[in-house]
């Protein structure tokens, strides 16, 4: 009975903790839903995914990488963790899996690196929809149709005007005002490219009112950047640069990297058009500042030629008869930038052969440190081997003690006590009884001190479990990271050896978590049978690739994999760039 109350009490608090991480994980959700990527993200960096199902889990990846492509820009990175998040969710609910699809394609598109076929990709999603008959999936098909119209297709806007007016009519079929709105921006794109300009601000009319009670950013960003556009190519630039500007108000409020860097770069240029080349100059340097993945001499070049162009508007307002003065000035700048540019190449040359030197030297002083660690764990595991032969020596002298020492003790006073018996005699009766008291306590003294020597190991007085939680307490206390610490079926004695072995590796596990994988909190989960000891470590760290663990072994996890085989037992590692890792570890119990 009172096994079951603690196993109800274990599961109660292990339910309480998966459900707290769950209502984190809806408000990411909540906050993802209106572009809120910023006041998500801390969130999302407290939660702990070990109680999550497959779902969860690839919920978990999914807004992760939403969050690296609207705050970090970082897409590749991206595009892998939604990989991971599709292998996980697989066929299991196939309206998320479209989602998560539908952002690997428009990642795609955006990467020209990866090579993957984003034709599959789009077939999956139309199968998808077409069995689920979901007309929200049915409206994001027509959006991959749109980008398998060839550009040289002569009927190419036509057939794009005709999707999303199919889109239009299900939007407003089935009331999806969302949809509905964010069609009337599609169509109005659409015809911009067309260069049929006044359909396209018919239509960024008509979305106005939708975009207005918008409150997914990014959506009402990209309008006022189309709208802008749009405006650019009818040339009124006045309409425009004040357009842009609104989006850019927006922008500030959603620190959206990508959209934020396109505005501005689109209001320089409409500066430029209008002919107010010194805003066009601070835009474009605040373009500059924003975008860091800009080419070194490209961000050059176009700085000289603005200024270049601001300089020559400047002197032709102050006099107009120094025209001839001002073409040698612009020659002089040509050959100053051609100069700067190629000053710019030789220092590019030199920095990159020192940073080349920089990264080999860091990269020698990393393999000497792994090997000074192999060298440390080798050492440790040598310890370890010394410490059990030790052990199984003490062992081997404690019974030899008992039957050398002890056992002839024990059959002396055996035989006083016999003597005594039989020839009781009141003149020597008094002299055997002491030596019998003496000798009782000498043996009492032997056991005494064989006791004490033999419970002085590092885990003798308290245990297995006490001494990790004493481990994890004094971890967590420390500040640097939380351990939590769940056991079942550990109410018993093991066997010395044994529980060192544990101790030990749980040790340098937790050790790793510390060292390598920078997390914030770790979970081990101690489970004891019969026949067995089954032990799981998790932690939301950053992981690794099992691919280079395999080639490194300055990592802590060899020395345990050779324990543990010398043991008889298995060890499992799951982990990936971002994901955290969780090792899992059977050893029997012989």
């Amino acid at each position: 009975m009172l096994k079951r109350y603690y196993t109800l009490i274990a599961f109660l608090v292990l339910f309480n903790f998966s459900w707290g991480q769950e209502a984190l994980l809806q408000q990411v959700e909540e906050y993802h839903e209106v572009g809120a990527y910023t006041e998500a993200q801390p969130i999302l960096t407290q939660i702990d995914t070990a109680g999550f199902d497959k779902i969860k889990r690839g919920k978990f990846l999914y807004h992760t990488a939403l969050s690296k492509i609207n705050i970090d820009a970082k897409l590749v990175e991206a595009y892998q963790i939604l990989l991971g998040a599709k292998k996980i969710v697989q066929q299991n609910d196939l309206a998320f899996l479209f989602d998560i699809n539908d952002e690997l394609i428009y990642t795609q598109l955006a990467l020209s690196s990866i090579d993957e076929n984003i034709e599959a990709l789009m077939e999956e999603n139309f199968a998808i929809a077409q069995e689920l008959n979901d007309p929200n999936l049915l409206i994001g098909c027509n959006e991959y149709r749109f980008y398998q119209i060839e550009r040289d297709d002569p009927d190419q806007h036509a057939k794009q005007i005709a999707l999303f007016r199919n889109s239009l009519e299900i939007a407003q079929k089935n009331n999806l005002d969302v949809q509905y709105g964010n069609n009337l921006i599609n169509l109005a794109s659409v015809h911009d490219n067309a260069a049929q300009y006044d359909s396209a601000l018919v239509y960024y009319e008509k979305a106005k009112d939708y975009v207005r009670t918008k409150d997914y950013l990014p959506t009402k960003i990209g309008y006022y950047n189309n709208l802008g556009n749009t405006y650019k190519n009818l040339e009124r630039y006045k309409y425009a640069i004040d357009t842009y500007l609104e989006g850019l108000q927006w922008s500030n409020q959603h620190e959206t990297n990508y959209l934020r860097g396109v505005l501005l770069a689109n209001l320089a240029n409409a500066y430029e058009q209008n002919e107010d080349f010194e805003n066009g100059l601070q835009t474009f340097k605040k373009y500059l500042n924003h975008v860091d993945s800009l080419d070194q001499v490209e961000r050059h070049k176009a700085i000289q030629e603005l200024e270049a162009k601001y300089q020559v508007q400047e002197r032709k307002l102050e006099n107009a008869e120094l025209s001839a003065e001002n073409e040698r000035q612009k020659t002089m700048t040509i050959a100053i930038a051609g100069s700067a540019f190629t000053l710019l190449l030789i220092s590019g040359f030199i920095y990159n052969n020192q940073r080349k030197k920089k990264r080999l030297a860091l990269q020698e002083a990393e393999l000497e440190k792994q090997r000074a660690d192999n060298l440390m764990k080798n050492q440790e595991l040598a310890t370890i081997d010394a410490m059990i032969s030790g052990q199984e020596k003490e062992r081997k002298r404690l019974a030899q003690e008992l039957h050398d020492n002890l056992g002839s003790s024990l059959t002396t006073i055996r035989l006083y006590f016999e003597n005594l018996k039989t020839h009781f005699k009141e003149e020597t009766s008094t002299e055997i009884y002491s030596r019998t008291d003496k000798l009782l306590e000498e043996t009492y003294s032997t056991i005494r001190s064989m006791s004490h020597n033999r419970h002085n190991g590092v885990l003798a007085s308290k245990g297995l479990i006490p001494s990790l939680e004493k481990l994890g307490k004094n971890l967590t206390d420390s500040g640097r990271i939380k351990v939590y610490i769940h056991h079942h079926g550990m109410n018993r004695k093991l066997e010395n050896s044994l529980e060192l072995n544990i101790f030990r590796m749980l040790q340098e596990l937790l050790n790793n978590v510390i060292k390598h994988a920078k997390a914030t909190s770790t979970t081990l989960n101690i489970v004891g049978t019969d026949d067995a000891i089954s032990l799981m470590i998790e932690d939301n760290g950053r992981g690794f690739t099992l691919a280079k663990h395999k080639e490194n072994e300055g990592m802590g996890l060899y020395s345990i994999e050779k324990r543990i085989e010398e043991m008889g037992g298995t060890m499992d590692i799951d982990s990936s760039p971002g994901n955290g890792t969780t090792i899992s570890i059977d050893i029997p119990i012989l």
